[in-house]
């Protein structure tokens, strides 16, 4: 239930206006199906789905509001979720910045923000594109995290002042981060290698030093640093869409 077509989603709330006794009343209803997938150190972690829908009424009497929510959607839960919202908007405080809500607007007849393609992703689509990036890794003795997350859901809003909108969107975001592992020779105060080899004054003959250098690399020479050994390179690749 958690992507409601228009026609679905205008049903309800105009139920839900229907059911008002306050001056004003507003309604919006939101919904969400969303997957993800989690991956460290090559292997998969986690994986999941999470399906969501609510409605959220606002309720007005002059300058004073109240707001009430619920998930379940039969006609005497809807009613009861109304009747709060009034109840609430007596008790509170008359706010001088209210203002009311829109009257009818016009809108374009097709979501922007909704991809046919993105809403189809699936579970096995998920495993894949962990596998896609584990695989290669793992041949080159790289070490690969990441998680992929899709979502998709709508929003719908009406109101006592004839107004109604709705609007479906879609979002993924995949992130990759790979980490491979580097050589690293320490060599102790004062015992450099011959190439490097300074005078007893030197400072460097003064402090611990580390060399560093991938795998394979080819030999350009000597580059001596400050730090304590290094435990690996690592990048970063993000994509969203």
């Amino acid at each position: 239930m958690a992507i409601l077509s228009k026609d679905e989603a205008e049903q309800i709330l105009k139920k839900v206006i229907g059911f008002s006794k306050a001056d004003g009343i507003s309604a919006q209803l939101n919904g969400n199906d969303g997957g993800n997938i989690r991956f460290a150190r090559n292997s998969v972690s986690t994986s999941g789905e999470d399906s969501n829908v609510s409605l959220g009424v606002n309720s007005y009497y002059g300058k004073k509001s109240g707001t009430a929510t619920i998930n379940e959607f039969d006609d005497a839960s809807l009613e009861k979720c109304v009747r709060r919202a009034e109840e609430l908007s007596q008790l509170a405080p008359e706010n001088p910045e209210f203002m009311e809500p829109l009257s009818q607007q016009t809108y374009g007849a097709e979501s922007k923000t909704w991809s046919e393609s993105t809403s189809k992703i699936t579970p096995e689509y998920r495993a894949q594109v962990a596998a896609d990036s584990i695989e290669p890794a793992s041949k080159k003795d790289i070490t690969a995290a990441g998680f992929l997350e899709d979502s998709r859901g709508f929003s719908a809003l009406a109101n006592s002042k004839g107004l109604f909108a709705y609007n479906k969107a879609t979002g993924v975001n995949f992130t990759v981060t790979i980490e491979r592992r580097v050589r690293v020779t320490t060599f102790p105060a004062g015992r450099a290698p011959r190439s490097r080899q300074r005078s007893p004054s030197s400072p460097w003959l003064e402090r611990k030093a580390s060399v560093v250098a991938p795998e394979n690399a080819a030999p350009v020479g000597w580059r001596v640093t400050r730090c304590s050994p290094s435990v690996g390179l690592i990048s970063t690749a993000t994509s969203s869409f």
